[in-house]
């Protein structure tokens, strides 16, 4: 549940539940007293760690100036107990990102990432700085995080679900990060540069041997291996050239995921060697995952968990590899740790329990040495280690504190006849971070006998600028070398120096490369649309001549690269071939936005001819070709696409007209395109049929609910005087209730006199079609006088002003008159929420009275479906509802609530948004991501539509989400106890 209902347990009494493999041993590191709610974990080179806590979290300070802490802790006895500890700051506001430095720490504390320094060394913090700032924090369950010091020794993190930030370096080269993302910078703030795009919200980064970096994500997947530059998953983010693969999918893992450790060291047994380990926040574990490579292409495994807790506020949230061997695991300690699934403010939210834990094999653990004093010779001989924390900051002592005066030492240990490839790759990275490599040394190394050798020289080509006479040969040798992994580094380094051998290059490997290592084939497609981002070589491209092969991959990435030249590529491309059905609608709209006013007509002339016999797909091009007109920056005349318009309506009706017995999800899908095509190019002569269908004495079944409302908001923009068969469809006593609902929304988007008029007719409205009207009136400042004189008159209920999303509709741009008014009829009305409690005090209690043994799961499927299948499913990509895997493990309490009051805790990211058009039209929605010069929103189906910018007055973030908060009302308690049934089965 999301609520735990078991009381706090002492450290002694958690430690006494957990369940460890055969041989581990769990000690207590670290707990209250003298530490507070554990976040970020990391080591310095003297083998103390450090460690945020915040007792604020999930509420910022409003201040700004917190007292949230970052903690030094030291075992000094070595009997893997803290017993010294050291508060570094005590003044911080939910400290998550940390990294110790020479002179101090590098943290994150809202709304920056600050350089503190302990100028005494005294272990506090005397002197601190903006490195980096500032960065967004309307989500602190996402924020910047889980800062790690990369072999480059730039500083790598995380960017967190929801917050957007536009931050930059010293030197004034900014990035914008927008929700999950990562990036790195460089440790002096000089400069910072986005590493991948996407994820719903990464909170954990590792290293391993290779060099490749790893990350888990609460929603999209539990491991990812990123790819520099890749594009990643995220609510609302449209896939274009294609998201980068992950390493595994989900099981049943919760959607809490959080720290990610890579076990580099031998103190495990080998089984668990190079394994990962990821903290689950819900479900109270540590996962442990092997893996396995199809070529480049790492394959996770889910293996036993490593650790169970019998105690369920155990909160896993980051996972370390020690300097030791053992692996320490962060356990913020709580009852609650849901975000938006619990009021943030409850007073359950634990704020002062907080615990660390070791784990080692048989106790067996490395000697842990000072490098803080180690001398150069020392340090070297500690790039022997086979532990990787303790490899990677001896690198960085060399770098950091020994600087130049080690290079000649660096130097000739790569000179040496025997040297492990381990302390050949830390001795590389040295001297390239200190300006030490040479032409000579950078060709011996891509030339080793040993992959890894060559491997990691090619991702220090990455951070050099040789010119390209020395590069490219290198390369070229690099990319048919036996290792795989050697040939998909070197793929990245084509970006380089982008020409057409590159081009070709990356095409090359493309097409010599098995299907199922699809890490290599998504870096091929990335670097291939990356050099064709460059505007010299697209336009050298449209000029070669390509193999069928190289076609189809180019096409395939260029509905990424916008500009004019991938536009018309595209076209040609087009006249004989065609990209995949889900990418038709992105193609034609690239196409319409991007190309050339005078071969948009052949465009369109060529998708009529290729598409006329598939509905479907003429259906995708039309609307790509409609939506990228609208997001062009120059005007185009949208009358090229009326006559294609015309023949579409003509050849769904000619093959399913309105009265045909032929109802199915397809059939009606095509109709309602029909529908949609006749009301934005008023195609009148299909008026009448409209009409007709729409007035029809036979009972219609519900799931013609969308075609029904599509024909009637069509005839509504052919001419408003077809308002007139509204005030038929409201009086028909036999019309569907919730086609007259629909009636009403529609006439609400064209306020005016008349239909003000008709729905203050309307008599004895049921409570539903009652708040539809309410809301509908709404729109118009006329529209709220009436809904005064209406609730005067006994038509409207009182009670019906404070429904939330009617209140906010009224609400918006009120006049003071009005307000007054208003506030007048609702002034002793008790809180709707009271209502709400007591529907779900009687809904949960006639849950529980059910017996669940066999409950019938097939027909909550069918209900779930007809409900909410609209913005949710069931596992995978949603469509504009989060996601839910899992979601049964909250409890039976928490999902009734979460279904009879969604509005009660909001995630961000689903957020609605009310936005008033010039023409004086309101629209709700959930706003999904901007596309030209166009809004691109989500309405209450799933269904996306694009507003130009330049018809926005004013555009207010809502306090409701799109959650319909009727299902009280509109799902019957026995279809309710079955949909609730349904979902406590995920």
């Amino acid at each position: 549940e999301n609520i735990r209902s078991t009381e706090a347990r002492t450290p002694e009494e958690e430690m006494a539940g957990f369940k460890l493999p055969d041989g581990f041993e769990i000690e207590l590191f670290a707990s209250e007293p003298d530490i507070g709610k554990p976040m970020n974990m990391t080591f310095d080179a003297r083998g103390r760690m450090w460690v945020t806590q915040s007792s604020t979290y999930p509420l910022p300070n409003e201040s700004g100036f917190g007292q949230d802490r970052i903690s030094i802790l030291e075992d000094t006895d070595k009997d893997g107990k803290a017993d010294t500890f050291i508060h570094f700051s005590d003044t911080l506001n939910v400290p998550i990102g940390l990294l110790p430095t020479e002179e101090g720490a590098l943290g994150f504390s809202i709304p920056n990432i600050y350089n503190m320094k302990d100028t005494d060394g005294d272990g506090k913090v005397d002197l601190s700085s903006i490195a980096i700032g500032h960065f967004g924090f309307v989500d602190t369950h996402g924020m910047v995080s889980n800062f790690i010091r990369g072999y480059d020794g730039w500083v790598h993190a995380c960017h967190g679900f929801t917050n957007r930030s536009r931050v930059a370096g010293t030197d004034g080269d900014s990035i914008t990060l927008i929700s999950g993302n990562t990036f790195r910078f460089k440790m002096d703030g000089s400069h910072i540069e986005q590493t991948t795009f996407g994820q719903i919200n990464p909170f954990g980064l590792a290293y391993d041997d290779l060099g490749y970096v790893y990350s888990t994500d609460s929603h999209s997947s539990p491991l990812h291996q990123l790819i520099r530059g890749g594009d990643y998953p995220h609510f609302g983010k449209e896939e274009i050239m294609g998201f980068g693969p992950d390493m595994k999918s989900f099981e049943d893992e919760a959607t809490a995921l959080c720290g990610i450790a890579y076990y580099g060291d031998t103190m495990f047994p080998e089984e668990f060697q190079g394994n990962f380990f990821v903290g689950d926040a819900v479900k109270s574990r540590v996962h442990r995952y092997s893996w396995t490579l199809n070529g480049s292409t790492p394959v996770g495994k889910s293996e036993v968990d490593f650790i169970k807790s019998e105690d369920p506020w155990f909160r896993p949230v980051n996972i370390k590899l020690g300097p030791d061997g053992a692996l320490y695991i962060a356990d913020f300690y709580n009852a609650i740790i849901g975000h938006y699934e619990v009021p943030l403010g409850h007073p359950k939210r634990d704020k002062k329990r907080g615990r660390i834990w070791r784990i080692t094999y048989n106790g067996n653990q490395n000697e842990v040495k000072n490098l803080n004093a180690a001398t150069i010779d020392e340090l070297i001989a500690t790039l022997k280690s086979d532990n990787l924390t303790t490899r990677m900051m001896a690198t960085d002592q060399i770098v950091d504190r020994v600087g130049d005066t080690s290079i000649n030492n660096l130097i000739a240990l790569l000179n040496k006849d025997e040297v492990l490839p381990r302390e050949y790759i830390h001795s590389l990275w040295a001297l390239q971070r200190l300006g030490g490599v040479s032409n000579e040394l950078i060709q011996k190394s891509a030339n080793h006998h040993d992959p890894k050798i060559r491997l990691h020289t090619m991702r220090i080509l990455r951070e050099e600028n040789f010119p390209p006479d020395f590069l490219n040969p290198i390369v070229a040798a690099a990319l048919n070398d036996n290792d795989v992994h050697v040939k998909r580094a070197a793929v990245e380094l084509l970006t380089k120096h982008p020409d057409m051998t590159a081009l070709k290059s990356a095409l090359k490997v493309h097409a010599e490369t098995d299907t199922i290592d699809t890490h290599l084939i998504y870096t091929a497609r990335l670097v291939t649309r990356n050099l064709l981002r460059n505007n010299d070589l697209l336009k050298k491209a449209l000029t070669q001549d390509w193999k069928q092969h190289e076609k189809n991959v180019m096409a395939g990435v260029l509905i990424d690269v916008y500009a004019p030249e991938a536009a018309i590529f595209l076209a040609d491309y087009f006249i004989s071939e065609s990209l995949p059905d889900n990418k038709i609608n992105i193609a034609y709209r690239h196409m319409a936005r991007f190309a050339p006013k005078g071969i948009l007509g052949g465009i369109i002339k060529n998708a009529r001819e290729k598409y006329a016999q598939d509905i479907e797909l003429v259906s995708s091009a039309f609307k790509g070709m409609q939506t990228g007109l609208t997001q062009r920056e120059e005007e185009v005349n949208r009358m090229l696409l009326n006559s294609w318009a015309v023949e579409i309506v003509e050849n769904v009706f000619d093959r399913y007209p309105l009265t045909s017995a032929e109802k199915s999800k397809k059939v009606m899908s095509y109709q309602e395109l029909a529908a949609n095509l006749i009301g934005d190019y008023k195609i009148q002569s299909k008026e009448k049929e409209l009409s007709a269908y729409l007035l029809q004495d036979n009972a219609v079944d519900r799931s013609e609910l969308i075609l029904k409302t599509s024909s009637f908001r069509a005839l509504m923009k052919i001419a408003e005087s077809n308002m007139e068969l509204a005030e038929d469809i409201l009086k028909n006593e036999n019309e569907l209730p919730e086609f007259k609902q629909e009636v009403v929304k529609v006439l609400g988007d064209f306020p005016g006199a008349k239909v003000n008029q008709i729905l203050a007719s309307v008599d004895n409205a049921p409570p539903d079609l009652g708040k539809a009207i309410v809301s509908a009136l709404a729109s118009s400042a006329e529209g709220k006088d009436i809904i005064f004189q209406l609730v005067q008159e006994g038509k409207v209920t009182a009670r019906t002003l404070i429904d939330p999303k009617i209140e906010e509709r009224i609400l918006l741009n009120i006049s003071d008159r009005q307000r007054s008014a208003y506030e007048g009829i609702v002034a002793n009305l008790s809180p709707i929420s009271e209502e709400k409690e007591k529907l779900i005090a009687e809904r949960l209690k006639s849950f529980e009275s059910i017996d669940q043994t066999n409950a019938d799961l097939d027909s909550g499927k069918v209900i779930f479906y007809r409900y909410c299948g609209a913005c949710h499913r069931a596992g995978g990509r949603t469509s504009i509802g989060p996601q839910l895997n899992g979601v049964g493990k909250r409890g039976a309490e928490a999902l009734i609530e979460k279904v009879l009051d969604p509005n009660r805790n909001i995630t961000e990211a689903f957020r609605n948004y009310t936005i008033k058009l010039k023409d004086g039209r309101v629209i709700a929605g959930l706003l999904r991501r901007e596309e030209g010069e166009t809004m691109v929103m989500a309405d209450m189906t799933g269904k996306e539509f694009s507003i130009p910018n330049a018809d926005i007055v004013s555009k207010e973030a809502s306090r409701y989400t799109l959650m319909p908060d009727n299902f009280g009302e509109t799902i019957p308690e026995d279809e309710f106890n079955l949909l609730i049934s349904y979902l406590l089965a995920w």
